[in-house]
């Protein structure tokens, strides 16, 4: 790993010219697809269907209370059809004890703890409550950068009961975050697909999540494959992976790639410094005047043995190749935690109103009963 490392150090400290592509194994990053093939995310379905379908889902099911399931029929006909989207949220924080521990979890600031409760329950053959359940685990997930565990568990609950729209009124986080683990994971076609798909589908979906989907996929469209770029992006994926000991044959795989990428790219700057010098010479300059290295033009990369002077090469390949996330991890850490927070513990304050509601109805009820 320490050597990974520093060979690291080494590439980002040389400005790397682009030029001829290396051949790498692994993952074709020559000619990578922009966006993944496959049929385009639908667009999510009104809140007012998705709603009334699931109170006549609760309604046909033995599973709950008949009298929290009247009292949320009866919660629903007093909301206008604006007021719906988290509606099917604060209903399982009625309903299901496990869902409420949960949240409590959540809401007491227990992350991880949240996230294993939430991710269980993701499991569950009840449609509405897996893709409520995945959409908070996911927002937990994310903020521990379990990345690959989150995207796996999304994928699960796509897998188990197709397109989520028609159980829940937020499909736009869910779509959200499924594009931003995939481009985190190193799947950018299949991120670039998603977020494309989010931000066509969803124009009311909160703005600071349609801004971040936006700048994502710009950086993709500026991506350079195969540059210094993708080895930086497969080294953020190795850290986030040994921080969370997922220490697997993909992630030996990756940094090997990465180092294998690394190798390719610093022999590419050693030839093309060669033949820059073989062709310096009495005419032989582009207004260079001579053969040293004081003679290279602003964006042509800097050997080792020249590196106080590669800093021109060096900003133009900051500057041309935007790493996916890039603009996200430039946001200040105030800006990128109000978006975290327009995904995270929306729901514990609602779910409490909800809760005292139904509890001061029991106790208005009692009397006749």
């Amino acid at each position: 790993m320490q050597t990974f490392v520093y060979i690291l150090t080494v590439a980002l400290m040389l400005g790397l010219p682009k030029g001829k592509t290396p051949t790498v194994p692994g993952y074709d990053w020559a000619s990578p697809k922009k966006r993944a093939a496959g049929p385009a995310d639908p667009p999510p379905v009104a809140p007012s269907v998705v709603v009334d379908d699931f109170l006549k889902h609760l309604q046909a099911s033995d599973r709950f209370d008949a009298k929290q399931v009247a009292f949320l029929v009866e919660d629903r006909a007093g909301r206008e059809n604006d007021d719906l989207y988290g509606f099917v949220d604060e209903a399982f924080a009625l309903i299901s004890p496990e869902y409420r521990a949960a949240l409590d979890k959540l809401d007491s600031e227990q992350v991880a703890k949240a996230a294993d409760a939430f991710e269980v329950l993701a499991r569950s053959d009840d449609p509405y409550l897996a893709v409520a359940a995945a959409n908070m685990a996911a927002s937990a997930m994310v903020e521990r950068e379990e990345i690959d565990r989150c995207l796996a568990m999304l994928d699960a609950v796509l897998q188990q009961h197709g397109n989520i729209e028609p159980y829940t009124t937020a499909a736009d986080q869910f779509r959200f975050m499924r594009g931003y683990c995939q481009v985190h994971n190193l799947e950018y076609a299949e991120g670039y697909k998603t977020l494309e798909d989010f931000v066509k589908n969803h124009p009311q979906s909160p703005e600071r999540l349609r801004i971040t989907a936006r700048q994502i996929l710009t950086e993709l469209d500026r991506r350079a494959p195969q540059r210094i770029g993708d080895v930086r992006d497969i080294m953020n994926y190795a850290r986030r992976k040994i921080a969370n000991r997922r220490l697997d044959d993909t992630l030996l795989a990756r940094q090997d790639e990465a180092v294998n990428l690394l190798e390719a790219l610093i022999e590419e700057a050693e030839q093309q410094e060669q033949q820059n010098n073989n062709g310096q010479g009495e005419g032989g300059g582009d207004g260079g005047g001579g053969g040293n290295s004081q003679g290279n033009k602003p964006g042509q990369g800097a050997s080792r043995s020249t590196l106080p002077q590669g800093g021109a090469g060096e900003g133009a390949l900051r500057n041309l190749r935007a790493k996916p996330g890039e603009a996200w991890g430039k946001m200040p850490a105030r800006e990128r935690e109000q978006v975290l927070q327009t995904l995270q513990r929306r729901f514990p304050s609602q779910y409490r109103e909800l809760l005292e509601q139904y509890y001061d109805q029991l106790a208005k009820d009692a009397p006749s009963q």
